[in-house]
């Protein structure tokens, strides 16, 4: 999952040429089950989600139904062109309004966002491309199941355990959580990379689509969990900016306005 201003307009013309080049990963790290098996044991848990917002009547969108259809149709063009995986993996998107939900993706193609996150943070079109690419990038990228297999690892050997038995682990145990702390974070970072690809590839400009990495960097606190599953927004903003640096002088003096704002 996710947690996470405008450039001059000389800079952001020569931006909107600029191409991303699409990242290489292995997303077969010496996996532990096979796709099928992972997100079969996925599905209860999306099922379950859907019908927890269902009771809560707090299933489906009410204020940002096109934009959200309209811009996740532009990204499943990319995203089926992007690699076998992407053009096979059955893509859906659901909408929720659960206040503790942001953005997320299940191994299966299936990508869920709450409303209430996208209104609270004032999301445009790009912001948009960039959360939803970026959960779609980890469906892509197979990082559940590469996080599953480096726990099924760390985990005693001579106990034989299913996908679901390692999900129950990671929901209890806070030292093995803790352990796969680097795994989860590299995650993060490639779906930011792969992500931002995506969207690119999608129509989408770079330097709007960079907004929302901004944005969370200015907003960031610093205040952090016991388990840190995501890197802090700043350094994911750096590594961004990393693969364009004819952006990133005047990126980080923006961020730095933006930061003294909040």
């Amino acid at each position: 999952m996710i947690q996470f201003f405008r450039l001059a307009v000389a800079i952001s013309v020569c931006i909107a040429t600029t191409a991303v080049s699409q990242p290489d990963y292995d997303a077969s790290v010496h996996p532990g089950w096979s796709a099928e098996q992972v997100e079969r044991a996925s599905s209860a848990q999306f099922q379950s989600l859907v019908e927890r917002a269902q009771a809560a009547q707090q299933l489906g969108c009410l204020a940002h139904c096109e934009r959200l259809d309209r811009v996740f149709k532009q990204l499943l063009i990319s995203a089926r062109t992007h690699s076998p995986r992407g053009e096979t993996l059955p893509w859906s998107l659901t909408v929720v309004r659960l206040p503790e939900l942001d953005a997320m993706a299940m191994p299966g193609g299936q990508v869920i966002i709450s409303e209430q996150f996208v209104s609270s943070r004032l999301m445009t079109d790009a912001n948009l491309a960039f959360v939803l690419a970026h959960e779609m990038a980890h469906s892509i990228l197979e990082h559940e199941r590469q996080t599953l297999s480096f726990a099924r690892r760390m985990l005693p050997r001579q106990v034989e355990r299913s996908v679901r038995d390692v999900y129950f682990e990671m929901d209890y145990n806070i030292a093995l959580r803790k352990a796969l702390e680097p795994v989860m974070q590299r995650g993060e970072y490639e779906a930011d990379k792969l992500g931002l690809h995506l969207a690119v590839a999608a129509g989408f400009a770079l330097d709007k689509l960079l907004d929302f990495a901004r944005q969370e960097c200015a907003m960031d606190a610093g205040a952090g969990s016991v388990v840190a599953t995501h890197p802090p927004a700043c350094l994911r903003l750096k590594a961004l900016l990393d693969i364009n640096p004819v952006i990133s002088k005047a990126s980080i003096n923006r961020t730095h306005e933006m930061q003294k704002d909040n």
